[in-house]
């Protein structure tokens, strides 16, 4: 596989520039669909080939400037890497931000393949990248770590229908001590839950859920296996107990039947789209079909 390099190119230039990728992205399947739609979401082994996978690591640790795939041993080097991560978890702008810079991400991002699965678990008519983020937790060791408390996305997304879902890919294998995700299956029934704070535990405001669904139990993530969710879908991650880092990637796929609400959200600032309008902008073309 060949790597995409555009110097200055915008998305806008990139379709022109497009390289098919779907020989390392497998189909999804009916029995998988069905999955989706009964628990809100689905595991789906060896969605992307580990050669695939090596290759989004590459273009994140170019993009950021990161010498180390794993946590390194050196103070001074161990430093050096947490301030290049927490450089775009602490910037939202960047976070979600590098299919702008990298045109290799952008067409990984954009690929058919990926539209196609998306529309077909959502069963809508046409699909559109919404954003995409690198999840990088340390190793316990570090003394960094960090988990992720209960919460669904679609709050937090500036779409005015819940048409999305997103794609979680273990980009390394990922043991269940690594803090992969937890869901409470069947969640996605219910009806948006809120942008909560920091200071509200959904535990305490919606006990009724926990009641009422069952979490789900981490199982061992090979390298390229995806987790789909519904954009209502309760998720959590817990602490990476391990001493790898764990590295994953999760991409939003929404309907293109969506419209732009105007809320902010750093993937959307500042570009121009009009509220109660669709997704009108290059950063956001119809992928699939």
């Amino acid at each position: 596989m060949t790597d995409l390099v555009l110097d200055r190119a915008g998305p806008q230039d990139l379709q022109a520039h497009y390289e098919d990728l779907s020989r390392y992205i497998r189909d999804i399947t009916e029995e998988e669909i069905a999955t989706f739609w009964q628990n809100g979401w689905v595991k789906a082994p060896g969605f992307v080939s580990p050669e695939l996978c090596e290759q989004v690591i590459a273009h994140y640790m170019s993009w950021i400037g990161l010498r180390w795939k794993e946590w390194p041993t050196d103070p001074a080097d161990q430093a050096e890497f947490k301030s290049k991560i927490e450089g775009i978890i602490g910037n939202p702008a960047a976070t979600f931000g590098i299919r702008r810079a990298d045109p290799w991400m952008f067409n990984y991002v954009t690929q058919r393949k990926f539209g196609e699965a998306a529309a077909r678990f959502l069963k809508v008519p046409s699909i559109k990248p919404l954003s995409e983020t690198l999840h990088v937790k340390y190793p316990i060791s570090s003394g960094f770590g960090r988990k992720l408390g209960w919460h669904q996305d679609f709050a937090a997304l500036p779409i005015d229908r819940a048409e999305a879902m997103q794609t979680w890919v273990a980009l390394v294998p990922v043991t269940p001590d690594m803090g992969p995700m937890t869901h409470l299956t069947g969640s996605h029934r219910e009806m948006p839950g809120g942008r909560l704070s920091t200071f509200e535990d959904p535990q305490e405001i919606y006990p009724e859920l926990w009641e009422k669904y069952e979490q789900s139990v981490p199982t061992p993530l090979g390298q390229g296996d995806a987790i789909f969710h519904h954009a209502l879908t309760w998720h959590a991650s817990g602490v990476n107990q391990t001493d790898r880092v764990r590295w994953a990637m999760s991409s939003y796929r929404m309907s293109g039947r969506c419209q732009y609400t105007g809320g902010q959200n750093y993937n959307t600032d500042g570009l121009g789209l009009t509220p109660w309008k669709h997704f009108d902008h290059p950063n956001y073309p119809t992928v699939y079909p």
